[in-house]
């Protein structure tokens, strides 16, 4: 009989779909040895359509109520949340009712009770965190919350590949079209013109803004609905990436190509932080940042005089994506479930 896991995360146009990609990632490393199903309340059809595409089975929920998830919970199961609504009190609920609770976390608040805190940000400790003597953490990049694909073996960075731009599965702020007339400035001071490929997430609400550029960013190329396998094949052939500082900044730097981080939510902080402290990125964007901002920090990855400093942001990636992800978790569940 294969052993349970049950998820429990939201994601919609306003909250965005990093929750509910973080746990797709650790479904689709753990495959289909597991029988693997989502809870997720009122998803819409393009969140059902993602995550049926993983071979993960849908739970509807009516609303985020403990009492409504926990009924679905059986002992021999393991539980996966990740959400900033899974307090304390919704921890000791569901633990009580499962196997295990692995909760996913970023922003290192309130008392943990779970048996096991994933929290795949740099430059953090177990000691930042209240938790009970039993938590066990697996913290740092080395548990990056990464589909398999992008463990793949890293290849050179073209010199003549397209700019990335990806900043999510929602993009709420619309900091797309600001990275895009950003482009056309530094294109500008340049005077040279790349290929754009830019990819839209399932809910992303600015799409004829984004559409209407393409009258003045040449070669521009809009992608989307892409999976994991294409989503690598966009990042292998890019010689720079542009995206948030969020899951997508980590893939890029486990496919290894140059990188600039924009930081879209607060939530994305400690990530942002680790980013810049590590040289993984030459610098990070604030949120809001002007289209001027952007065209500077555009210029100077793109320039041909940061060559050499873009060898350098690479070699640092490699220090901290070894591609072992995978294996590790596998190993966690295992435990947990036995």
């Amino acid at each position: 009989m294969k052993k349970k896991v049950l998820f429990r995360a939201d994601g919609d146009a306003q909250i965005g779909l990093g929750h509910v990609m973080r746990c797709l990632a650790l479904a689709e490393m753990l495959g289909d040895d597991y029988n693997r199903r989502f809870a997720i309340v009122q998803p819409a059809p393009e969140v059902v359509r993602l995550i049926e595409e993983e071979g993960v089975a849908v739970l509807p929920l009516a609303s985020n109520q403990v009492d409504e998830f926990a009924s679905m919970l059986e002992p021999d199961m393991v539980v996966v949340l990740d959400g900033y609504a899974f307090d304390q009190s919704y921890q000791q609920t569901v633990r009580a009712g499962a196997r295990a609770l692995v909760y996913i976390d970023d922003l290192v608040t309130g008392h943990q009770v779970a048996d096991v805190v994933v929290n795949h940000a740099g430059g953090l400790t177990e000691y930042e965190y209240q938790s009970e003597s039993y938590t066990q953490f697996c913290i740092g990049p080395h548990y990056a919350l990464l589909r398999p694909p992008f463990f793949a073996p890293i290849t050179p960075t073209p010199k003549e590949g397209p700019v990335f731009v990806s900043l999510g599965g929602a993009d709420p702020s619309n900091t797309t079209v600001r990275v895009l007339e950003g482009l056309l400035a530094a294109f500008r001071l340049l005077n040279q013109i790349w290929r754009v490929h830019v990819v839209v997430g399932p809910l992303q609400q600015n799409r004829p803004a984004i559409d209407a550029l393409k009258n003045n960013v040449r070669h521009l190329h809009i992608l989307e609905k892409l999976n994991a396998g294409q989503m690598v094949a966009e990042l292998t052939k890019c010689q720079l990436a542009i995206t948030a500082c969020s899951t997508i900044a980590y893939e890029v730097c486990a496919v290894n190509r140059p990188l600039i981080a924009i930081q879209t939510a607060d939530n994305q902080s400690r990530l942002a932080v680790f980013l810049e402290k590590n040289a993984l990125t030459p610098d990070v964007l604030p949120i809001n940042a002007t289209i001027d901002q952007i065209a500077n920090a555009l210029y100077t990855g793109l320039s041909a005089d940061s060559a050499g400093y873009r060898e350098l942001l690479t070699q640092n990636q490699r220090r901290y994506f070894d591609g072992r992800s995978p294996e590790r978790f596998r190993a966690l569940f295992e435990r947990l479930c036995n």
